[in-house]
């Protein structure tokens, strides 16, 4: 989005070259047709008055009944002697052309600051989404935390015997590891103990790798209180 201003902005340059080379052709060729007399001061005016976004006012209505007694055509003003009254028309038309620019100018810089406004909302809006998202997975993590310390606090208050049956029925060999990693030590060897039958061994021992891999040190007190037993 921070490409968008400088694209508006070559847009704008463009336009106001372009409108700029215009006025400046136009203000040449009005002189030119003033000053040699080929243009009168009417349609000079009317060129003002078209700058100035002015309607022409019609001369003719079509709606306009028919008289019955014919109006004399009214008889062109004559040109002034001076050229002193054109150069004061293509002055008004030089200020309708800054005034058109400066126009334009503060059209750019309103496009600009809502552009701005827009991407600082964005922005914040994205910012608070994110902030969102961070509170609602650290308070996930909290409960899951909170949970599997309650687990840990139940298989301290069952039988060895009933308690290896649940570790070793856990299908994750991580967590079950994780569960003798947060026990007591002595407890956490009896439950290694109860494991007697060979395929409870055998599980036994995947937790206990596991244990070794994570907490070597952890995994070697409580295997040495098993083996001194």
């Amino acid at each position: 989005m921070m490409g968008s201003p400088g694209i508006l902005r070559r847009t704008y340059d463009y336009v106001a070259l372009f409108a700029l080379l215009h006025m400046i052709a136009l203000f040449s060729l009005l002189a030119y047709l003033g000053l040699s007399g080929t243009i009168d001061r009417a349609k000079l005016q009317g060129a003002a008055k078209a700058l100035r976004g002015e309607a022409v006012e019609s001369v003719v209505l079509a709606s306009s009944p028919v008289t019955a007694h014919p109006v004399a055509p009214e008889e062109p003003k004559p040109m002034p002697e001076s050229p002193a009254e054109v150069r004061q028309e293509l002055e008004v038309l030089r200020l309708e052309a800054e005034r058109v620019r400066t126009e334009l100018d503060q059209r750019l810089t309103l496009n600009n600051n809502i552009l701005l406004r827009v991407t600082t909302q964005r922005e914040a809006f994205q910012k608070e989404q994110k902030a969102a998202s961070e509170r609602e997975a650290a308070s996930e993590a909290s409960r899951r935390e909170e949970g599997f310390q309650k687990q840990v606090a139940i298989f301290e208050s069952l039988s060895p015997k009933v308690a290896v049956e649940h570790l070793l029925n856990n299908a994750d060999p991580d967590e079950a590891a994780r569960i003798l990693l947060e026990m007591e030590t002595r407890k956490a060897k009896k439950i290694v103990e109860a494991a007697k039958r060979g395929d409870q061994m055998d599980r036994m021992r995947v937790i206990l790798q596991r244990l070794r891999d994570v907490a070597p040190d952890r995994s070697a007190e409580i295997e040495s209180e098993q083996e001194a037993k």
